[in-house]
């Protein structure tokens, strides 16, 4: 069995959220009229993954993890087991006596706050967002001695805002991450790059359509303003193989991409699968028998056939007969994806 427990798991924690941003897969459900998936996360079932996996990431498919009803306990579980934890957030409806237990229910969680252009703008993107709330509670991390991290998506009616929003990062000591991205309302931002700065060079070229086709993967650059240094994502060891009867390089075998746990209680390959509930070969993934409350451990869910069976499609189907969202994320190009995942991972751009 592939050593998958030594990856991180992006945990879906629930299927609320109070956010309308309009490239989330939340809005997509509503425009086609179907229901949200899901339930919310519990502590005895998050105890069972925390025996496999040793390092979570609570960011959403279709939730923000601070609605889960659970969550301040299971923030508190992970302290008490030593979970290596960080936290995607970036709705708002809390109130600030919420955020302080949350912080302080485990003070080694890494938190991660949604906050896409000068606080006052970025609800543009994330419709229904209080950003400027939400950056009060980011200072309130940070003054309560942790080291949370701004992430930055670049829209157009935020990219002429960078610089200044570098400053205040740099003001407050924060970590500081831009992300370019393929999202649809970010039209007009292609090639842009940033200066290079005394304290770090933080720069990047947005994907071309003309480069990367429909398949292009966001581009990070990330600095740490409270040591002056590049925040490192180290990879594990990569395998750069051709398989024999297909083009695809699948990250979920090749790479230490991270495994996700679904809203429907499903270890999946990847996020990008969350959703994937009529794919030929994904949807035997999302079977009553591999949910998390009808097995004893991960472990046993990984041995599943259908787990199996699945991997052998990667490795052996034509590329007619694959995924058709694993051919979007993990063919492009084929002779260069696996080695530019690399590429981005030793200069700390991923």
């Amino acid at each position: 069995m592939i050593p998958f427990n030594e990856r991180i798991l992006n945990i879906d924690a629930g299927p609320k959220c109070t956010l309308e941003c309009s490239a989330c897969a939340r809005q997509r459900f509503r425009e086609q009229g179907k229901k949200i998936p899901g339930k919310d996360l519990t502590p005895e079932q998050f105890k069972k993954i925390i025996k496999y996996f040793k390092h979570v990431s609570f960011c959403g498919t279709f939730s923000d993890p601070i609605f889960n009803i659970h969550f301040i306990d299971i923030l508190k579980i992970c302290k008490e087991e030593n979970i290596k934890t960080e936290v995607h957030t970036a709705a708002t409806h809390k109130k600030e006596n919420w955020w302080q237990k949350a912080f302080l229910a485990n003070t080694d969680a890494n938190w991660i706050f949604g906050i896409d252009g000068l606080p006052k703008d970025s609800h543009k993107y994330r419709k229904n967002q209080d950003g400027e709330f939400l950056f009060d509670m980011m200072l309130l991390n940070k003054y309560l001695g942790m080291r949370p991290e701004w992430q930055y998506i670049v829209f157009d009616y935020n990219k002429d805002d960078i610089e200044t929003a570098k400053k205040i990062a740099k003001q407050h000591k924060l970590k500081f991450m831009l992300i370019t991205s393929k999202r649809p309302v970010s039209k007009n931002i292609n090639n842009v790059e940033l200066e290079e700065a005394k304290d770090g060079k933080i720069g990047w070229k947005n994907s071309d359509k003309k480069t990367d086709g429909e398949n292009s993967n966001n581009s990070y650059a990330s600095i740490d303003y409270s040591i002056g240094e590049w925040t490192s994502r180290p990879m594990s060891k990569v395998e750069d193989k051709k398989n024999k009867t297909n083009t695809l390089k699948p990250k979920c075998l090749l790479t230490n991409r991270d495994l996700s746990y679904s809203v429907t209680g499903h270890i999946l390959p990847c996020c990008w699968v969350n959703t994937s509930f009529n794919d030929t070969h994904i949807k035997p993934l999302f079977k009553d028998n591999l949910h998390i409350e009808n097995n004893n451990s991960v472990e046993e869910i990984l041995d599943k056939d259908e787990w199996k069976k699945f991997i052998d499609v990667l490795e052996n189907s034509s590329d007619e007969n694959l995924p058709k969202v694993c051919k979007k994320y993990c063919n492009v190009d084929v002779e260069r994806n696996v080695e530019n995942e690399r590429k981005l991972y030793e200069n700390h751009l991923l």
